[in-house]
């Protein structure tokens, strides 16, 4: 088994604290504002460490998907998060399981988005992939600052 780190950075004009609880602490309220498709749960515990989250989402072709994230660790002060995907996904006969940070810096008025993706791989890893997760990754967090520029109360508070 080998592990593949793929990191991403997303620059953007928001700060940090408002970044951070809108892609972590209220996702599941924000995200279907401008992703219709998008359905986030808690199906265990409270939300905190080893809560489940299970999300729901139509792709390109609106082929509904199902995630499951176990929640590893919080810490809001920090504006960090830490989740492991456990079914669903990027998850294949390849890749046993995929551990998701979230670290988002103050840079200026705005911040820096930082996801550091770690892909368990029983052989080699899919590049292909890994780049268009990156993307899509890239591709939320934009949408999630122009949503926020856009409402400006939005996790204002």
């Amino acid at each position: 088994m080998g592990v593949t780190t793929a990191t991403h950075e997303f620059k953007s004009s928001i700060p940090a604290p408002r970044m951070y609880k809108a892609i972590i602490q209220d996702s599941p309220t924000v995200f279907p504002n401008f992703m219709p498709q998008y359905k986030s749960e808690i199906v265990q515990g409270d939300g905190g460490v080893g809560s489940i989250l299970q999300t729901c989402f139509a792709d390109e072709g609106n082929q509904v998907k199902v995630v499951k994230h176990r929640v590893e660790a919080k810490d809001p002060a920090s504006f960090y998060s830490k989740y492991t995907l456990i079914e669903g996904g990027a998850l294949s006969d390849n890749v046993e399981s995929v551990v998701n940070e979230v670290k988002i810096d103050a840079a200026g008025d705005g911040c820096v988005v930082k996801a550091i993706n770690h892909y368990h791989t029983k052989g080699e890893a899919d590049k292909v992939l890994i780049e268009s997760i990156g993307q899509q990754t890239q591709g939320v967090y934009k949408a999630v600052q122009d949503y926020l520029l856009a409402n400006p109360t939005v996790c204002a508070a």
